[in-house]
């Protein structure tokens, strides 16, 4: 055992990521009670006809995995209750996700519900890339029609002939913020930046592991309505749609915890064996001297 090559370990930890992933095996994830308050807000929120959502993607594909995760939840649990959203990153690595993750998650809907469509325009509509940083969110708070402010969507559609914005003229008409994100800073931008004279959104945050900590400040705080803590947080989201909705099949964030589950399992197993054979070893020289 002392002798074993690093490269078993690597082995034995890499099989333990991929099979639960090959085969797609899910187990019911611990829960995360800020993630439930997430939850239970969108579940409850109330939007006037004239109201939407707004979430922000501001992650790349080194973090899809955290945060590509949390929004698939998120978006869904916002298209099941068919309340529009509308697509936004800061960031430019996460112009991708904007349209794949809306289309893969209305597919899967439409699958799951024969009969019942989710449509572009209607149900999300994506606005893309928007280059200025935190200018571009003091630029909107401050807007008296945020119809013309974007201008058109990512597809050089005008958003005044979209139904999903055709009512909406203020940042006050932005009934809830959904701001997913790894990066350092990005948060406190919107939470700084994106508001308005008597108007302060709710805002629920997805964040990666690392950045856990900082988020709890301003959960704690009363900043942030909900939060998603890293893959965790994804899967618990997922469990509980779930259970309000059980045709749903298990999705990428319960199959990626488990599979990080197992390997952490691994992880310390291997901790174990190692202290164990090093005290043996320990023992032995000490007799034999």
């Amino acid at each position: 055992m002392r002798e074993l090559h690093r490269r078993w370990i690597y082995l034995l930890v890499a099989l333990a990521l991929s099979v639960p992933l090959i085969l797609r095996v899910s187990v019911p994830p611990a829960r995360m009670r800020a993630a439930d308050r997430a939850y239970d807000l969108i579940r409850d929120v109330e939007i006037a006809p004239h109201q939407i959502v707004l979430m922000a993607f501001d992650f790349g594909p080194n973090i899809k995995a955290e945060n590509g995760s949390q929004a698939e939840v998120v978006l869904e649990h916002l298209m099941r209750r068919r309340i529009p959203v509308a697509l936004f990153s800061l960031y430019v690595q996460a112009e991708p996700f904007l349209k794949s993750i809306p289309e893969k998650v209305a597919s899967r809907l439409m699958a799951e519900n024969p009969g019942e469509v989710w449509r572009y325009g209607e149900d999300w509509v994506n606005l893309g890339f928007r280059p200025g940083n935190f200018l571009v969110l003091q630029s909107l708070a401050r807007s008296e029609d945020i119809t013309a402010f974007f201008g058109k969507d990512a597809f050089a559609n005008r958003l005044a002939d979209i139904a999903a914005f055709r009512n909406a003229k203020t940042v006050k008409d932005i009934a809830l913020l959904v701001e997913i994100s790894g990066l350092q800073g990005m948060l406190e931008l919107y939470l700084r930046f994106f508001r308005a004279e008597g108007y302060v959104p709710k805002v629920v945050h997805g964040c990666t592991s690392i950045s856990i900590p900082d988020a709890y400040i301003f959960l704690d705080s009363g900043q942030l309505s909900g939060l998603l803590e890293g893959i965790a947080g994804a899967a618990w989201y997922s469990a509980r749609l779930r259970k309000e909705y059980p045709r749903q099949e298990a999705d990428e964030a319960q199959i990626l915890n488990t599979s990080l589950g197992v390997a952490h399992l691994l992880i310390i197993l291997l901790v174990i064996v190692g202290n164990v054979v090093a005290v043996r070893s320990a023992r032995r020289g000490v007799a034999q001297a």
